[in-house]
């Protein structure tokens, strides 16, 4: 997916002969398909709607990243997907075993770069016999837990406070993380829905009011190589302390966002080749138990 990021204060968007306008630069539609900005740029509804009938998405940021909205295009297709993907319910243990043996797997790789290692002998077999869809996420949380004790270890203790928080990020490096896990899942619920598929209807994570439970399963593939691109940002000194604002929990300024934008496109553009193998894996292993 190619996405352009606009994040610049009280800016204005128009959109001329099929190009999106920003000060002196001009963006081909055919360059982008997802639109991010944050919530002070100004873009008007019958844009909005160009902009979607061009099959661009947009996704609106909130000051303190705590809020996002997706605009994509009301279309709908592939019904018989969306069926198949709720006949699929039926066997959702399988595929719920897919994405957390794969999340592991990255996961452990991952921790393998930096020559640490944790206990998980037996994880696979336990997934493997596992019941139930509770027992999964049991694993899921142990597993979670081990990985970020040795993984925050990589940090100085200027930018954390040596555990995963979230709902809100209560330091830096968990602000950052939250950051870039919520524009990747966004990036793939824009895909799944160009795909036909219905986000919201998830085999790992159960649906809940607004959460789209399959990107979330599908996040799980993909969370790995982002923890690294965040140890890269941080390891290289592209942010500093003073690029996070504290406020009911720790975010991301302004000043911080534009400094990683760059980094994040690279990751976008190194992770979509492989999010199209996992919906295309995604789809024949839904087709295959439904």
């Amino acid at each position: 997916m190619k996405i352009a990021i606009i994040d610049k204060k009280n800016i204005n968007i128009k959109l001329e002969n099929e190009s999106i306008k920003i000060d002196r630069q001009n963006i081909p539609f055919k360059l982008v398909d997802m639109l991010i900005l944050n919530h002070k740029v100004n873009l008007n509804t019958s844009d909005i709607l160009k902009l979607t009938k061009n099959k661009i998405s947009i996704l609106l940021l909130s000051h303190d990243n705590k809020n996002t909205s997706l605009i994509a295009s009301s279309n709908s297709k592939a019904g018989e997907l969306k069926l198949s993907q709720y006949k699929a319910l039926e066997k959702r243990l399988k595929l719920a075993k897919y994405f957390l043996t794969n999340k592991i797997k990255t996961h452990i790789e991952h921790l393998k770069y930096f020559s640490k290692d944790i206990n998980h002998q037996n994880i696979f077999y336990d997934i493997d016999n596992a019941q139930d869809i509770d027992t999964l996420l049991g694993l899921e949380g142990s597993f979670a837990k081990a990985y970020f004790k040795e993984y925050f270890l990589l940090f100085s203790k200027e930018f954390q406070t040596t555990t995963r928080t979230k709902h809100p990020p209560l330091d830096p490096l968990n602000s950052l993380l939250s950051y870039l896990y919520s524009l990747f899942y966004n990036i793939i619920t824009v895909k799944l829905l160009s795909y036909g598929f219905e986000p919201t209807i998830g085999y790992l994570h159960t649906p809940f009011r607004t959460h789209n439970a399959l990107s979330s399963d599908l996040l799980e593939l993909f969370r790995a190589e982002i923890n690294h691109t965040v140890y890269n940002i941080l390891q290289n000194n592209i942010l500093q302390k003073s690029d996070f604002a504290k406020k009911g929990g720790v975010y991301l300024k302004w000043s911080g966002r534009v400094k990683i934008h760059k980094e994040f496109i690279k990751l976008n553009q190194v992770l979509k080749p492989k999010l199209d193998v996992e919906i295309a894996t995604l789809k024949r292993m839904i087709n295959e138990v439904s």
